[in-house]
């Protein structure tokens, strides 16, 4: 019970580091010139700090929130998904909800933005949303967590972060604030990596319980946040190629003899549907 407690602790203090992913800002300027900055091998540019974000997932516009853009925030969308922190409640609940879920294509172009921060790429399927090339046609820039890029779902580290948020940072006018949130978050991990050093990784198996099917997590960040965090993930190895999570059983995880199990989840009622 120590162990994974102390396990848990650690990956709770690492954790918030994942919200953005590896990107590099290639020029920053004022708020009257362009700005280009590379974001999953594309140049994401705004002709202009950016005025009208819309946010496709809470935490991304936690991110914002606390980058000191919430006032620029059109919309938001996928908000069923996760609650925002507490600290963060009150300016969350104020930004302008597109949908509870995905927003239809026609209210994301109705918002008008001239930005769009994203959690992923895979909302932008043609289906659900519009394509990422038929949006950059129309004008509209799209800046991804770059932990979920194409073909880096399974690279991503959590360090990556730090060039994520100069990235965002520069677009969004905001740099002063990226910088104080990345040395924070360097400090951060700095601690939570001296906490658990010299110490042997605690085996460990990362799952999440959606619609009653249990999924082992592993690979790209969810593996990087648990090795900070002084833990080695039991199913690095066992997912099929290409992908950070797969369904398991019971039996799957128990025969792995953990000695932590780390429970990954948004909400209370996911919460406690999974302890049930």
């Amino acid at each position: 019970i120590r162990t994974a407690a102390l396990l848990c602790s650690a990956v709770t203090a690492t954790a918030v580091l994942t919200a953005c992913g590896n990107s590099t800002a290639d020029s920053a300027a004022s708020s009257s010139e362009k700005i280009t900055v590379t974001n999953c091998d594309r140049e994401v540019t705004v002709p202009k700090t950016a005025e009208r974000i819309v946010s496709l997932y809470p935490s991304m516009t936690e991110l914002l929130i606390q980058l000191g853009a919430a006032d620029r925030i059109v919309g938001q969308s996928n908000t069923d998904l996760s609650p925002p922190s507490p600290e963060l409640a009150d300016q969350f609940a104020a930004v302008p909800v597109l949908s509870t879920g995905v927003p239809a294509k026609e209210a994301l172009l109705d918002a008008r933005p001239d930005l769009i921060v994203s959690d992923g790429e895979y909302w932008f399927d043609g289906d659900r949303l519009q394509t990422m090339d038929e949006l950059r046609d129309l004008g509209i820039p799209i800046f991804v967590n770059s932990g979920y890029c194409h073909k880096a779902v399974t690279e991503g580290r959590i360090d990556d972060v730090w060039s994520d948020l100069d990235g965002l940072g520069a677009l969004t006018g905001t740099s002063d604030a990226a910088a104080t949130l990345l040395a924070d978050g360097k400090k951060s991990l700095a601690a939570t990596e001296a906490s658990v050093a010299g110490q042997e990784p605690v085996p460990t198996v990362m799952v999440q319980v959606s619609e009653g099917q249990s999924y082992a997590l592993a690979r790209g960040l969810y593996s990087s946040v648990l090795e900070a965090a002084g833990g080695s993930n039991l199913f690095e190895n066992d997912l099929p190629d290409g992908k950070y999570f797969g369904q398991v059983a019971t039996e799957s995880v128990l025969a792995k003899s953990p000695k932590a199990v780390l429970v990954v989840y948004s909400t209370e009622s996911a919460r406690e549907s999974t302890l049930d």
